[in-house]
């Protein structure tokens, strides 16, 4: 800036003379100063020797005047276009700055419009309350869900415990006639399904029902129709007499495999050919030979199980009523020759069992009864399917309990 001040000094000091009428040879003014400049422009054009020009202090004067003018004019100019164009480099700037605050502004003025038109006044709008309504109903789905999942898990441990128990588990079943069935018993056994009997199918036999509900797997069925507890212990041929050899024997399995877990009902033929029940204390040794009380007989058929089959759990039932009726069609308990009725052996079965520390479950009350013997059994001691279904589910509940 001050390059240009001075540059436009020098410029105006020669400018102000042609402003001032002292233009040299070209100034026709009247003034003296110009006068004698023309004369002295005739004097050289005459010949005369040329002379030196002078400047009066008043024309002096008056190009410093016009100088400093002109100087101060292009001071402002240049000074004002400085400061317009500061100016609007700053607006420049601060238009460009507001532009993005601008689009804030209006994303905020859109996020606002997005808000519910109850903002300002400090209430939801509809579709907070739509939300909040959603919101309610998610977390009371969720809860209720959770509720039902917590219901679930809570019936879940129950089956897996009862899974885990049973299911897969090898079952062998000692029995009598109302545990037979063709081609599931061995081959030299005498059998009584369904060729004799009411129940026709294996699935409506009470020992499949509880394999089926149970989810065990069959080792073996060791059950012979007509045959009892008591008998000839040392038979290792027949199979006959459950505390026989080899009745004991047949609860493994073909191949050799042996049962988990072994079902006993066995009583009813027992009490049908009126073997006493003797006085077995449930402690003492028992003689091997022909074991002629049901009591004795019933403790040495458990002690030839648990040696035989140590890991085994045995569950010993108590028979069904047996009952009988009359040409009137009246129905009573079956009383053998020494008055004993089913409920007798049942008892003598408990304290036996009990006494080795096996397992009872009371097929004897499982429905079945002197009363409606007709209805669940064919001749008062086989049960028929309707009969079969009381003893296995009774079976079922002894083996959860």
């Amino acid at each position: 800036m001050l390059f240009e001040v001075r540059r436009v000094w020098r410029w105006g000091i020669k400018f102000s003379g042609t402003l001032s009428g002292c233009a040299g040879e070209k100034c026709k003014c009247s003034r003296k100063v110009c006068s004698g400049m023309e004369r002295e422009r005739k004097k050289r054009v005459m010949g005369a020797e040329k002379t030196e020009y002078k400047e009066t202090p008043g024309g002096r004067r008056r190009k410093r005047r016009v100088a400093l003018a002109l100087a101060f004019m292009v001071f402002l100019t240049f000074w004002g276009c400085g400061n317009r164009a500061e100016q609007s480099a700053q607006e420049g700037a601060g238009t460009e700055e507001g532009v993005p605050d601008a689009a804030g502004k209006a994303e905020s003025g859109e996020a606002g419009n997005h808000d519910v038109s109850g903002a300002d006044k400090g209430e939801p709008g509809e579709g907070e309350e739509e939300k909040e309504g959603k919101g309610k109903e998610d977390e009371g789905s969720g809860s209720m869900s959770e509720g039902s999942k917590e219901e679930e898990a809570a019936g879940e441990p129950a089956e897996a415990e009862e899974e885990s128990r049973w299911a897969g588990k090898k079952v062998s079943v000692c029995g009598d006639s109302i545990s037979t069935f063709t081609g599931y018993i061995p081959e030299n056994y005498s059998v009584f399904y369904p060729e004799y009997g009411e129940v026709q199918s294996v699935e409506e036999t009470w020992w499949m029902q509880v394999i089926g509900r149970t989810g065990m797997e069959l080792c073996r069925n060791a059950s012979y129709s007509g045959s009892t507890v008591s008998g000839q212990s040392q038979d290792n041929h027949e199979g006959a007499y459950a505390c026989g050899n080899q009745r004991v024997a047949d609860l493994a399995s073909t191949e050799g495999s042996w049962p988990d877990v072994i079902i006993i009902l066995m009583g009813t033929n027992d009490l049908i050919n009126g073997i006493p029940l003797g006085s077995y204390d449930g402690v003492s040794p028992v003689e091997e030979g022909y074991i002629q009380n049901f009591s004795e007989a019933y403790g040495l058929m458990l002690d030839k199980m648990h040696r035989w089959y140590p890991d085994a759990e045995i569950y010993c039932c108590t028979i069904a009523e047996v009952s009988r009726w009359d040409e009137e069609g009246e129905t009573f308990p079956f009383q053998n020759e020494h008055g004993l009725t089913a409920k007798n052996y049942n008892d003598c079965i408990k304290a036996v069992a009990h006494a080795k520390g096996d397992a009872v479950i009371d097929v004897y009350g499982c429905g079945i009864t002197y009363e409606n013997a007709k209805e669940y059994t064919s001749d008062g001691t086989h049960p028929n399917a309707a009969g079969a279904a009381l003893i296995a589910e009774k079976v079922c509940e002894g083996l959860e309990g």
